[in-house]
């Protein structure tokens, strides 16, 4: 396996959704207490290494239960293509499970053993997801378990270990964020809901219908648009705005696009989380660092 080879395996371009809200929690968490830089950079270690291994565990077993066909719209499977065997994709998940373990032990050793319970959690959901006896993706629970894992439990974790409590501020966040993911795997389901269909995937959209996709999308939108309401300035609400016309354009595009050409709608939604983030970041520093002054300047006059 080249190195080419393995970073195309880890689909990078599915990796916003684990580093977003984890970065989202750091900035929040850096307003309230003085940010601990190596449980941080540990903390985004973890995301990412979970998030790869849940990519390959997919690649494997999808491959095993056939749900890789000839028709498949998406990017190319290594396995199913033929460019790489079964067994190295196999070692390569060994791999990156080996490495996120060692990674969240470290870091269990300097914050909490409590924290070894989240750390199994999210290796055996990584694993749950399209393995093991009852795969929840199979079962149209993929988006929940998206919402859990890319949204709860990274922006939870992450705020707790830098601030050793829960704030509503931090399940906003991390509910927001959880939600602009959940549209990334909206898309991926509605473009292979043919495929899914005859390999026996039941995905929410094989359950009730194609047309629920778009719907949801949108929902999902508004909704991690509406719980950042607390922090909101003019300002705020401004480049809110800007994310929520480009994110509503792609949703159109959406609407009326099928097969392959839905990966750059995937690509454009995955990049939207990175453009939610960097919004929430901005609205977050506006409410914290600088609207408090406002109000200062006013009183003094």
């Amino acid at each position: 396996m080249t190195f080419r080879q393995a970073v195309y395996l880890a689909r990078p371009h599915t990796l916003p959704a684990s580093i977003a809200p984890i970065v989202v929690a750091l900035i929040l968490a850096g307003f309230h207490t003085h940010l601990n830089i190596l449980t941080a950079i540990l903390t985004l270690a973890v995301g990412v290494g979970a998030q790869v291994v849940s990519n390959v565990a997919n690649d494997l077993f999808d491959f095993k239960k056939g749900a890789d066909g000839k028709k498949r719209q998406g990017f190319e499977r290594p396995i199913s293509s033929g460019k790489l065997s079964y067994s190295e994709v196999k070692a390569f998940l060994f791999v990156t499970v080996g490495f996120t373990s060692l990674t969240g032990l470290v870091l269990v050793a300097l914050t909490s053993p409590w924290l070894l319970l989240v750390g199994l959690a999210v290796i055996a959901g990584a694993i749950a997801y399209t393995g093991g006896p009852y795969p929840l993706a199979y079962h149209g629970l993929g988006e929940v378990m998206v919402f859990l894992f890319y949204g709860l439990i990274a922006g939870c974790i992450t705020y707790f270990i830098q601030c050793q409590t829960l704030t509503w501020e931090a399940v906003t966040l991390a509910s927001s964020m959880g939600l602009a993911s959940c549209n990334i795997l909206i898309v991926n389901n509605y473009r292979d809901i043919e495929e899914d269909t005859t390999s026996g995937k039941r995905t929410i959209f094989v359950r009730f219908g194609k047309q629920l996709a778009p719907k949801l999308y949108m929902s999902n939108l508004l909704l991690s648009i509406l719980l950042l309401f607390p922090f909101y300035s003019i300002i705020g609400m401004l480049s809110s705005g800007i994310y929520l016309a480009q994110m509503m354009y792609v949703q159109r595009v959406m609407a009326r696009t099928e097969g392959e050409q839905l990966n750059n709608v995937l690509v454009q939604t995955a990049r939207g989380v990175v453009f939610l983030a960097l919004n929430v970041a901005f609205v977050l520093i506006i409410h914290y660092a600088i609207s408090p002054h406002w109000g200062e300047l006013h009183h003094h006059h």
